[in-house]
Formats: C-alpha cells, sequence, structure tokens
C-alpha cells in the first residue's frame, strides 16, 4: 500500500473557514454521521489517511515481532540461514493478511459512505485496488511457503543424506510421492471446473488453487473453533482452582512420564542400531560407510552410547544409512521436545503445590505471616504474592473468562444470524461494523480486536492438540522443523480464517444484499472477497457453506460441553489429535503423582547441595572446593526452583596429563609418572588414552560420582600446586599438570563435572573403577531424568544402560564387593590378591555380574510398572557367615549393617569395630538372587541358612532363628526390590 498522504486540492474540497465543522474524533464511535457532502468528503479523507497510518504502523511492528519470535524459540546450533528467511516470510504474509483485513473492511464501509462525484477518485477507488495488490502479495507466498516451499525445506532439514546435493534429491523424491496423489485430485477438480463452464482454464487453475488450499482450512477451522471456543473461558475458569489445576498438572505428568519412557527406548535403539552399523562398517573398511556412519554418530544424544541391543544394517549403503540417519533425528529430536515438555509439567506442579500449601498453612495458623515458601530454597514470597495468587487471581480469571464467554456466546450468535439470513438481527458483528452512526477508526478497532481474539482461539487450539505437542516451541531449542511447521500452519489456515471471519459479517462475497450498496446503489465489495469471491461458485463453499459451517459449528461445541471431543477420536481411532489433557486411568494417576514427588526429593537434594556449596563459599570469602560456578551457576546455589531445574552440562575438558602409575607397574617403567590423554565427558566420567585417539576404548575411566573429594596435593601443611588428588573410598588416584594454571582448570572442571553427575543421579558402569592402564571393557553410562533441564541430556531405556547397576567399583576391589567374598585384613600391600593378573581377572568377573544383573532389571522392567515401594526399615545386626580357614570352613559371627545411600551391605568382626575399614560388603545391585539352604544329603531347605548368589559365587549366611533368618531374608529382598525400582523408575523416566 502507499503511504502517500491524500491531500485537499482547491477544486476537490471545500475551504475551510472558522466556522466549518470540526473534525471527527479519530477513535470511538460518532453519534451521527456526516451530513454534507463537505463533511463526507472530509470525513472520507481524513480516514483513508489513519488506515494507512494503521497499516504502515502495524506492519513495522509485525516485522520486528516476527524477528524476535524466531530468535526467542529458535536453536541457532540447528537453523540454516534459509531456514531463517523462509520462516520469517511465513509468519510476515499470514499474519499480515490478518492485519490487513481490519483496514479493509473499514475502508470499504468508509466507500459504501462517500458521496458520490465524477470529478473525482474516491478514497474506495483510489485504494481497494492498492490493498487487493497486497493481498495477492501476501497470499500467493502464503499458498507456495505452506504448500512447497516449506514442507520441501522441512523434509530438507530432516533427510539423512550426507552432502547437500544428495539430500536435495532425496527431497525431490518424497515430494514427488507425497505430491502424486493431491494432483491427481487437484488435476480431476480443475477438469469439472472447465468441463461445466464454471472458468475458462487460466481462472480455473486459480480457483483450484484457492478452493483445495481454503477448503483444508476452512475444516481445521470449524474443529478447532468448535474445542476453542469452549474451552478457553473453561479453561480460564477453571484456572482459579488451584487444586483442579494441580490435579490436571499430576495427570499430564502420568501421562508424560509414560511418553517419555517410550521415546527415550526409541532414541536408545535408534542410537543402539546407528552403534552397531559403525562397528559392521568398521569391518568393511569401506572409508565412505565409516565416515557416513562417523557423521551419525555426532547425530546422536550425548547421553545415548550403548550398541548392546542394538542391530547393524544387513545391507550397509548410502541410501540405507541415510534412512538410518533420517529416523535418528526424527527421534532425538521428539526425545527433546518430549523432555522439555515433561520438564515443564514438573515445574508447574511443584509450582502449584507450593501455594496450595501456603493456603494449608495459613488456614491451619491464621497469625502466620502470608508468604509463600517456594521449593528448592527459594526464598519466601512477599504479602502481595501470596495475596495476587489467593485473593485477587481467581477474581480476574473468573472476570477474563466471563468476558471471553459472552465473546464466544457472540460469536455463536453471529453463526446462527448467517444461517438465518441478515435481517435476523442476532448478529453483533453485523450491527457495530455496518451501522451508519460507527466511525471508521472505531470500526477498524473493533474489526482487529475481534479478529485477534478469533485467531487466537483457532492458534489456542491447535497448540492443544497432542499432535502438535510433539512439535513444542521450546525457548531457544526449538528445531527447524517443529518451528516451520508452526509457521507452515500459519500460512495455511491464515487465509481461510480471514474468509471464516468476513462471513460473520457478510464480507467474504457469498451473501449479497443492500448493505454493500454505495450512495449510487453499486455492490461495494472488501478487497478479500474479490479475491475469494471466485470459489463462491464451487457447490460446497457456495451458498450452502453459510449453512454447513454454522451447523457442524455447533455440534463441535456442544460436543465439547460434553467432554466428549477426545471420546470421539478414540472411538474413530485418532487418539493422536487429542485436545489438551488425555483420558487417565486412577492407576496412572497415581503414578504421576508417585513420579512427581520422586523428582521432587531429587530437586530438593539438589537444591540443598548447592546452597552448601554457596555457604562454604561465602565462609571461606572465595571460590574454593563448593565455589566453582559462574554467577549464573551461582544463582542456582541459591536455591530457585528454575535455576536449579535449568543447569546446563558442563564442558567437556580433554588434554595431556601425567598420572601416577599403579605400584604394581613401577618396577616395569623408567618413571612412577605416565603421560595419558584424559577427556572428561558426560554424564561426568573421567576417562584416559595411551594416544590422542580419545573415540575407542578407554584405558581406564573414574567415575567422578564416587570420588569423595578433589584436591590439592598436598605434603604436610604444603599444598603442591601442580598436582591434583582425586580421593576415592580405597585410594587415591593421583595426577600431575604441567603449570599451576592448568591444574587449578581441571580442578574446577572436574569439580563442575562431579556436581552435574551428583545433580543428575550419575553412574556410568565403568569398569575401570580407575584401575590403571588395564584394558577394561567400558559401557558409557546414559544421564537419567534429570533435575537441570539441560538440552543434552536423556533417559535411557533400561535394555540399554548399566549405569545404575554398578555403584563403586573401586569399593568392591578394595572389599570384594562384586562377588561378595570374604577377605580377612592383608598386613602386606604385596600379596597375590593384589597383583595386576589377580585384578584383571576380578575385573573380568565382576563384568559378568554386571551383565546378569543387568539382565535380570532389563526382564523385570519388561514386566512391571514404575510404582516404587516404600522404604524399607533399617537391616543391621549378627549373623554368621561361612569363612575359611585353612583347608576347612566354618561358621562365624559377623555385625552386619546395610548402607542405605549405596546399596552396599558391609559387615564386620563385631559391633564395637564397626567404625574401622569394615571386613568386607556386598552389593545388593549385584545379587541375583536371595535362597534358602538346602541340605547337601536330604536336599531340605535348612530354616536357618540362607545365601545370597552373586552368579559364580553364593555367599553363605545364618541366623540365629528361624524367625531370624525370616526377616533377613525378607528385608534383604525389599531393599533389593526397593534399589532396583529406585534405580529402574530414574532410567525409565
Amino acid at each position: 500500500m502507499s503511504t502517500q498522504t491524500p491531500t485537499l486540492s482547491p477544486t476537490t474540497a471545500p475551504s475551510l473557514s472558522p466556522t466549518s465543522p470540526p473534525s471527527p474524533a479519530p477513535f470511538g464511535f460518532n453519534t451521527s454521521a456526516p451530513t454534507t457532502s463537505e463533511e463526507a468528503d472530509l470525513h472520507a479523507e481524513y480516514s483513508a489517511t489513519v488506515l494507512t497510518e494503521y497499516a504502515a504502523i502495524l506492519w513495522t511492528v509485525l516485522a520486528f515481532l516476527a524477528v524476535w519470535y524466531i530468535s526467542y524459540y529458535a536453536n541457532k546450533y540447528t537453523f540454516r540461514y534459509h531456514t531463517y528467511i523462509t520462516i520469517f516470510l511465513a509468519y510476515f504474509c499470514s499474519f499480515g493478511i490478518i492485519l490487513l483485513a481490519p483496514t479493509d473492511v473499514a475502508l470499504t464501509v468508509l466507500g459504501r459512505r462517500e458521496i458520490y462525484d465524477p470529478l473525482r477518485e474516491t478514497n474506495y477507488e483510489k485504494y481497494n485496488d492498492e490493498i487487493l495488490r497486497l493481498y495477492n502479495i501476501l497470499f500467493w507466498p502464503c499458498i507456495v511457503l505452506g504448500s512447497v516451499v516449506m514442507p520441501f525445506q522441512e523434509y530438507y532439514n530432516k533427510d539423512g543424506h550426507f552432502t547437500s546435493a544428495t539430500r536435495f534429491v532425496g527431497t525431490i523424491k518424497r515430494m514427488a510421492r507425497m505430491y502424486f496423489l493431491a494432483g491427481i485430485a487437484g488435476g480431476i477438480c480443475l477438469g469439472l471446473l472447465i468441463g461445466r463452464g464454471y472458468f475458462d482454464s487460466l481462472e480455473a487453475v486459480s480457483v483450484t488453487i484457492k478452493a483445495v488450499s481454503n477448503t483444508g482450512g476452512l475444516i481445521a477451522i470449524v474443529l478447532l473453533l468448535g474445542y476453542g471456543l469452549v474451552e478457553f473461558p473453561r479453561s480460564l475458569w477453571s484456572s482459579a482452582n488451584m487444586e483442579q489445576q494441580l490435579e490436571l498438572s499430576q495427570a499430564d505428568a502420568a501421562v508424560e512420564y509414560k511418553a517419555f519412557g517410550e521415546m527415550s527406548l526409541k532414541c536408545s535403539m535408534s542410537v543402539a542400531n546407528v552403534v552397531k552399523t559403525r562397528q559392521a562398517a568398521e569391518k568393511t573398511k569401506n572409508q565412505k560407510h565409516i565416515n557416513a556412519c562417523n557423521m551419525m554418530m555426532l547425530d546422536c544424544p550425548k547421553e545415548f552410547r550403548s550398541g548392546h541391543a542394538g542391530t547393524a544394517l544387513a545391507n550397509i549403503s548410502i541410501d540405507t544409512l541415510a534412512n538410518l540417519r533420517r529416523r535418528l533425528r526424527q527421534d532425538a529430536s521428539n526425545f527433546e521436545i518430549c523432555k522439555s515438555r515433561l520438564e515443564r509439567i514438573k515445574l508447574r506442579a511443584y509450582f502449584l503445590e507450593d501455594i496450595i500449601a501456603s493456603r494449608r498453612e495459613q488456614l491451619n495458623n491464621p497469625s502466620a505471616e502470608k508468604t509463600i515458601s517456594w521449593s528448592f530454597g527459594e526464598p519466601a514470597s512477599s504479602k502481595f504474592v501470596f495475596d495476587w495468587y489467593h485473593e485477587y487471581r481467581p477474581w480476574v480469571m473468573r472476570i477474563s473468562s466471563i468476558s471471553l464467554a459472552i465473546m464466544s456466546v457472540s460469536i455463536y450468535l453471529a453463526y446462527i444470524a448467517v444461517m438465518l439470513g441478515y435481517e435476523s438481527g442476532f448478529s453483533f458483528f453485523t450491527y457495530i461494523t455496518h451501522n451508519d452512526d460507527a466511525h471508521v477508526p472505531g470500526i477498524t478497532v473493533f474489526t482487529l480486536i475481534t479478529l485477534v481474539y478469533f485467531s487466537f482461539i483457532m492458534f489456542w487450539s491447535l497448540a492443544q492438540m497432542r499432535l502438535a505437542g510433539l512439535l513444542e516451541l521450546i525457548k531457544g531449542e526449538t528445531t527447524p522443523y517443529s518451528l516451520s511447521f508452526n509457521a507452515r500452519m500459519c500460512c495455511r489456515l491464515a487465509p481461510p480464517l480471514v474468509f471464516s471471519y468476513f462471513g460473520l459479517i457478510y464480507e467474504n462475497g457469498i451473501e449479497t444484499g443492500e448493505w454493500l450498496e454505495d450512495t449510487r446503489g453499486d455492490d461495494l465489495v472488501t478487497a478479500f472477497s474479490t479475491l475469494f469471491g471466485e470459489i463462491s461458485m464451487i457447490p460446497f463453499i457456495g451458498s450452502e457453506f453459510n449453512t454447513f459451517f454454522p451447523v457442524l459449528l455447533i455440534v463441535l461445541s456442544v460436543i465439547q460441553v460434553c467432554n466428549l471431543i477426545n471420546r470421539l477420536l478414540c472411538f474413530i481411532r485418532l487418539p493422536q489429535f487429542q485436545f489438551g489433557t488425555e483420558f487417565v486411568t486412577e492407576d496412572q494417576m497415581m503414578e504421576g503423582k508417585r513420579q512427581l514427588q520422586k523428582h521432587r526429593k531429587q530437586m530438593e537434594r539438589s537444591a540443598a547441595r548447592g546452597a552448601t556449596r554457596k555457604k562454604i563459599a561465602d565462609m571461606r570469602g572465595k571460590k574454593g572446593f563448593f565455589g566453582i560456578f559462574k554467577s549464573s551457576q551461582a544463582s542456582s546455589a541459591k536455591g530457585g526452583m528454575g535455576d536449579t531445574e535449568l543447569r546446563t552440562i558442563p564442558k567437556e575438558i580433554h588434554g595431556w596429563v601425567e598420572k601416577k602409575a599403579p605400584k604394581q607397574l613401577k618396577t616395569l617403567v623408567m618413571s612412577a609418572w605416565e603421560n595419558r590423554m584424559f577427556v572428561c565427558r558426560a554424564p561426568g566420567v573421567l576417562s584416559y588414552y595411551n594416544s590422542i585417539k580419545t573415540d575407542g576404548t578407554p584405558k581406564g575411566t573414574i567415575e567422578l560420582r564416587i570420588v569423595i573429594n578433589i584436591k590439592r596435593h598436598a605434603y604436610g601443611k604444603e599444598k603442591e600446586a601442580t598436582h591434583l588428588d582425586l580421593i576415592q573410598s580405597d585410594r587415591v588416584f593421583k595426577m600431575r599438570f604441567e603449570n599451576a594454571t592448568e591444574c587449578e582448570r581441571w580442578e574446577k572442571a572436574l569439580l563442575d563435572w562431579k556436581d552435574y553427575a551428583l545433580d543428575h543421579g550419575h553412574e556410568s558402569g565403568s569398569s575401570g573403577g580407575g584401575i590403571d592402564d588395564v584394558d577394561t571393557s567400558y559401557d558409557e553410562g546414559l544421564d537419567t531424568e534429570s533435575e537441570q533441564g539441560s538440552p543434552r541430556r536423556a533417559s535411557p531405556s533400561p535394555e540399554d544402560d548399566t549405569s545404575r547397576l554398578t555403584n563403586s567399583d573401586s569399593m568392591r576391589d578394595s572389599w570384594g564387593a562384586a562377588l561378595g567374598k570374604s577377605f580377612k585384613k592383608k598386613k602386606s600391600p604385596q600379596k597375590n590378591e593384589d597383583t595386576l593378573t589377580a585384578r584383571i581377572d576380578l575385573s573380568k568377573r565382576k563384568r559378568d555380574s554386571i551383565v546378569a544383573m543387568k539382565t535380570r532389571a532389563s526382564a523385570y522392567h519388561k514386566t512391571n510398572s514404575l510404582e516404587l515401594v516404600d522404604k524399607p526399615k533399617e537391616l543391621k545386626g549378627n549373623l554368621q557367615t561361612k569363612m575359611k580357614n585353612g583347608l576347612f570352613s566354618s561358621y562365624a559371627t559377623r555385625y552386619f549393617e546395610l548402607n542405605e545411600g549405596n546399596g552396599l551391605l558391609f559387615y564386620y568382626k563385631s559391633e564395637a569395630l564397626k567404625d574401622q575399614p569394615p571386613l568386607g560388603c556386598i552389593d545388593l545391585h549385584l545379587v541375583l538372587s536371595i535362597e534358602d539352604t538346602k541340605g547337601n544329603h536330604t536336599h531340605q531347605k535348612e530354616a536357618t541358612k540362607f545365601y545370597l548368589d552373586l552368579g559364580e559365587d553364593h555367599f553363605k549366611m545364618k541366623a540365629k532363628s528361624k524367625e531370624d533368618a525370616k526377616l533377613w531374608k525378607e528385608g534383604l529382598m525389599q531393599w533389593q526390590e526397593y534399589l532396583l525400582l529406585h534405580m529402574g523408575a530414574e532410567e525409565q523416566v
């Protein structure tokens, strides 16, 4: 539209004298219309100027909003420049049509009131053609972007091929298959229009495109409006009830935990297939295939690296690898979206719990201060915040709900009026826009407000669909496909949305009457109806549309009032299109509550650790052992719920570092220090290698989660600036750096990774456990449901993770925990049990036990729910255990005590000596079963004896009485079940 301001020439406009009528007010509704030709001319010129400025200002604002919206949601690391451009154009063109519509309506109404003068051009004639031209400029790009360009771009971004050229060719093939059937349907429609003489060939093409694009959009709008006009005001009303909102959040959590587990399993299987395929490709020595597999590994989430349950491609080629990569990308994207949605639901549930708890506390103790005690260490709220959520907000929500319900009712009445005819008087919209006393700027504002509400209801309803939920927009993490899909839906729905709204005010070109006539008796129609008027000749969209559309809309709304839309969608086997919260059973609801409470406790522990770190750092007056975070992370130490939840994963650190050689190897080397390539990566595992290549099996690993302390090495009271000690339960892993700066950098990074692993509950399942330069099998641990909301973390399936099945390899090496062996305290460290051969054999036997436990956990979780049992009672007391004494064995009394934190059953010579190092321990994670002991000859169960099956070994135990034996067996099994379920639930979530 030209922004040139119309001027009043001396020949076409009256001169303004002091007695001339005052100019009309720019906004509001006039009580009377212009009565003279001079007043009408001045009114027309002034209004046209206002409309021109309106369009220019709103479109400028729209451009800035589109740029901000894209930059706010887009993940800049995955977006290509062409994706930014097309998404911006899609948003600008689609919403540009919506913002242009009020100008179109107001200018048309203005034109009908103008006094016709054959010597001058009317404002309608002057601006209508420009508005029509703008509609075409915006409409056809919407069609091309929404139907061709953006689908092509989405397929291109998701395509799995490894070069731009092959991605382009692959996308063309998929697009051709997709549009083949659409082309047949469009060709049939085109042939019917030409054959029956409705249009000539060129017009028929244009009408066919408009009809096909508009028909699907109109059907979608009926469904979306039928749901949204009822549900949005109702949701505002229900949002005033915090208890009801909490129940909805718990139901959402139940659904999302299940969906997240399924998505985790699917993603882990895709990664496992990639890992297996890469191993198969390496055997073929085909470098092209190996490079392609390495590119796929870069697309894998960092939390998924195991290939245990995967299957290699039978026929490895570039095309099959591309298909595998496409599936991997899709699964990884869906996993990230599902994870983010679950995080948001959890935070909302905890937020509501805090508000409800504050109300209950106030009711129980009226004299208490009116504040909300936020969880996770965040400072308590002010009195105003308390009053807002408990007093003011409910009223604001209810008043807003009533106001918008009235707006929805007026829309229903307008559609009823469309069925009954223009003269029915039911339409409030028609009365405002066609009233002779209404001022044109007032018409513009009214049309803009109601059209914005109309549009908001439609897009809000679209966001409530479960299908759209898989394409959720995440701040700074939205994938190109998700944002492109969102923009494409705007392109597809904006034109039919305006067409439907114009039908409410009889301006879409379907109905004609005297309300369209100007002062000469000619019909003046909106530019939009000129653009779409031809499709009214198509039977479905012609006069029948005004009957079909309102009836279907009202029927769907009645169904939604009865809460039957989701049931109907499930009945017709389209559950993926459900709106809002899915239906859940009572058991599913209880499961959601349990999961929320479990993760609340984890977040509270994380916040408590952060608060402790900050407190100690403040006491020291500097950033010490606990004060290693930057300002953004330090804020989380204050306990804010969002900060605690959203801490990002630390940066990977690597480099050459000297490590102290193990004692058994020092006689074989010239120096006690050896140079190794160290790498610390997710989920908190420090690995080291002999060479710079770090993609193979490490020579050793240290799980930072089980490291007790990380500090500078000290001789006496003096600390060495270049030496770092990683203190474990049974040994100290020593590192030496080139200079003090490098040592400090590694110290801070390792502390950061240690805290991250603790917050996320990581355990790598590494069999290295700090065993120096022993070639061990390493299965990188996968991230469980973490409480920090990092952008790249995941929860694997139980089948693909041994991360929670091992607690402390170093402790098991020291005490024989993996096999439950009973070792006496050795006087000399050079005994045969500590030789390198014995340690390698022990490592192998441990791995076998871990695999057995992993199989058991997998089988268990395939047939059991994630229900967490109550924490059992503490387990400690005296038992007899079978000990070897030379060639003979006998039972000796030992004091047993279970460590509830790590599942290790320690035993001591007596209770009085439990402060000293234990004689040994048994890891309940690795106990395959707890069985009764049978007699050697009678094969009958001995009531007081039982054993722990550890795979290759049995740990035999004896109680004082039958009752004591029963209590110990039941207690051990309860603790084993508790540890197993607690572990498995975290992995599946």
